[in-house]
């Protein structure tokens, strides 16, 4: 596979990464809407907290290894690690960039 390729993927991999994210949150910042306030319901929201916790693990783990995986299992290690680092650089690029603009927003 091609550099540009594999430099590509990552960013395929991190633009889900980020989607998922934005999906998670939304969901949590909403979730209140869903429950009475005036009833006890923090063993409930924990059991949420977690689950949502566990199947995002799954999931974000699923973008980001399932096909380095599948390529290692197909003695083409060194794409595979090269893909996973490409996905993290895009992911802390995207993290730097999200940084940045809520410290312009934050300032203003």
């Amino acid at each position: 596979m091609k550099a540009k390729n594999i430099i590509l993927k990552g960013l395929y991999q991190s633009l889900g990464l980020a989607a998922y994210c934005i999906l998670v949150l939304f969901i949590m910042n909403n979730i209140s809407k869903l429950f009475d306030s005036s009833r006890n319901m923090e063993i409930i929201q924990g059991f949420m907290f977690l689950t949502i916790f566990i199947v995002s693990a799954l999931v974000t783990g699923s973008i980001a290894l399932a096909h380095p995986i599948f390529l290692a299992s197909r003695n083409r290690i060194k794409e595979g690690v090269f893909i996973v680092f490409s996905t993290a650089a895009w992911s802390i690029i995207f993290f730097i960039v999200a940084l940045s603009i809520y410290i312009i927003m934050a300032g203003s």
